[in-house]
C-alpha cells in the first residue's frame, strides 16, 4: 500500500498493534516509512479523533474510537446478536470456556468469549485471529466450505509446520462433517481440549463456530460426552436463530 491512503492505513494499524505508547521513530522505522510522512499522518489521525499525543513524552497512541468503530460493527452482526443466550447457557451447562468464532477470508475471528471461573492459559482473545487450519474451529466451520482443501492448502504453504498436514486436515474436516463437532488437543505444553461445533448458515456455509475448552486433566469420558451434548444443542438453537438447516 505505497499511496498516501495505504500509508495512512499502516500507520494507523501500526499505531494500533503497538500494544501501548510508542515513540515517532519507532513507528517510522517498523512501517519502513520516513519519519516525516509518519508525522504528517499521524496528525491527520489526531485530528480525526483516532490518535493521541503526550506532549511532554512524545509518545503517540491509538484511541478507542477505534474500538468503538470495532465494537460496533462486531455488536451488529446478526450472528452476535442471536448468539448471547446461546452461549451464556452454554457456559452455565458446561463450566468451561466458550467462545464465538466466524471465518473470516482464510482465518478464525474470535467475536466472544466466556471464561470459565477455574481459569487455564489461552493464547486467543475476543478480536485475535488465526489461520483456520490451526485450530478446531477454524475446522468445523471449513467442513462447510466449498473451497475447503483450496483454503487449507493456501494456508500451510504459507506456515512451517511438520505436525499440520493436509491429509490431517482434511480428514478432520471430514470427521466433523459426519460426526457434526470436532474434539481438537492444542499444544501439548497448555493440555487444552477444544471441543467444536460450526453453526449452519441459511446459506449452506458455517455461520459461525462454536467452541468449548478445557484442560485435559478436568475432562472425563463422561463429561466430555456431557460438553458434546450441550454443544450440538446450542449450535442447532444458535443455527435455527440464524435461518440456518
Amino acid at each position: 500500500m505505497d499511496s498516501a491512503l495505504g500509508k495512512g492505513i499502516r500507520v494507523l494499524v501500526g499505531l494500533a498493534e503497538a500494544q501501548g505508547p510508542v515513540r515517532l521513530s519507532a513507528l517510522a522505522t517498523q512501517l519502513n516509512l520516513q519519519k516525516s510522512a509518519v508525522h504528517r499522518i499521524l496528525q491527520t489521525w489526531i485530528e480525526a479523533g483516532f490518535a493521541a499525543k503526550n506532549e511532554d513524552t512524545g509518545l503517540y497512541w491509538a484511541t478507542f474510537k477505534l474500538w468503538e468503530l470495532g465494537i460496533g460493527m462486531v455488536n451488529a452482526l446478526p450472528i452476535k446478536q442471536a448468539a448471547t443466550t446461546v452461549l451464556q447457557e452454554l457456559h452455565r451447562r458446561t463450566g468451561e470456556t466458550v467462545s464465538l468464532s466466524i471465518l473470516d477470508g482464510d482465518e478464525v475471528l474470535y467475536l466472544d468469549k466466556l471464561l470459565s471461573p477455574r481459569p487455564m492459559g489461552f493464547t486467543t482473545r475476543v478480536g485475535s485471529r488465526r489461520p483456520a487450519p490451526f485450530t478446531v474451529a477454524g475446522r468445523a466451520m471449513l467442513a462447510y466450505a466449498d473451497d475447503a482443501q483450496a483454503v487449507v492448502e493456501r494456508v500451510l504453504a504459507s506456515h512451517d509446520t511438520k505436525t499440520v498436514t493436509v491429509k490431517k486436515v482434511m480428514a478432520d474436516l471430514q470427521r466433523s462433517r459426519e460426526q457434526g463437532f470436532l474434539v481438537g488437543e492444542g499444544r501439548a505444553e497448555r493440555g487444552i481440549v477444544g471441543i467444536a461445533a460450526a453453526v449452519p448458515g441459511p446459506d449452506g456455509r458455517a455461520a459461525a463456530g462454536i467452541t468449548v475448552s478445557s484442560p485435559k486433566q478436568r475432562l472425563t469420558p463422561e463429561s466430555q460426552q456431557d460438553i458434546i451434548e450441550a454443544l450440538m444443542v446450542a449450535a442447532s438453537r444458535l443455527s435455527e436463530a440464524v435461518g440456518g438447516a
